[in-house]
């Protein structure tokens, strides 16, 4: 971005995001962020009170675009196999499970709120929909967790390059597993 452009404070969380997926919590820290942006560090504090606040930003930011607006796109799918299908196809192409899997190891109290928060309310949905299915509550809660758990595996594989190529096939098998 040219340094003569006007940063938002969502500029400035969405390249602490990318600070945070890359190198965990202490990769977001001012100077290496406004360095991404093209700003000045001055510029920061126009925006935010302190380092603190940007790494809230960034993860709001997170759990805005990667959860929120996930479960929105998903109460427009009336049926729930359909809607755990289009879940693990987004979750295994759009690369927050990296992320996800990222903010699990973190101990920075922040990070690891927001992201037990983003977790909770993931199995939530997938739990809903196997309920929906006809699942009794307990196996329902355990299928979620383990398809979530699926997810997050499938995450780590592909940061080693080791996740499967074909993820059509991958949902398909996986739903077929997981399915009533």
């Amino acid at each position: 971005m040219p340094r003569s452009a006007r940063l938002s404070r969502d500029d400035w969380a969405a390249a602490a995001l990318a600070a945070l997926a890359e190198g965990g919590a202490g990769a977001v820290a001012v100077e290496p962020v406004a360095a991404r942006l093209g700003a000045s560090k001055s510029s920061f504090y126009w925006l935010f009170e302190n380092r603190s606040a940007l790494l809230d930003a960034a993860l709001e930011l997170w759990e805005r675009e990667q959860t929120d607006r996930i479960a929105a796109r998903l109460t427009q799918i009336p049926d729930p196999a359909e809607r755990l299908r289009t879940l693990l196809r987004l979750a295994l192409t759009t690369g927050g499970g990296d992320l996800a899997l990222r903010l699990t190891g973190e101990s920075d109290a922040a990070v690891l709120t927001v992201a037990g928060r983003v977790t909770r309310r993931r199995l939530e949905i997938i739990e809903a929909a196997f309920r929906e299915l006809g699942l009794p509550a307990e196996q329902a809660r355990h299928r979620a967790t383990a398809a979530y758990a699926t997810y997050l595996g499938t995450a780590a594989l592909a940061r080693l390059d080791a996740a499967p190529a074909d993820t059509d096939a991958y949902v398909k098998e996986l739903l077929d597993a997981y399915l009533p």
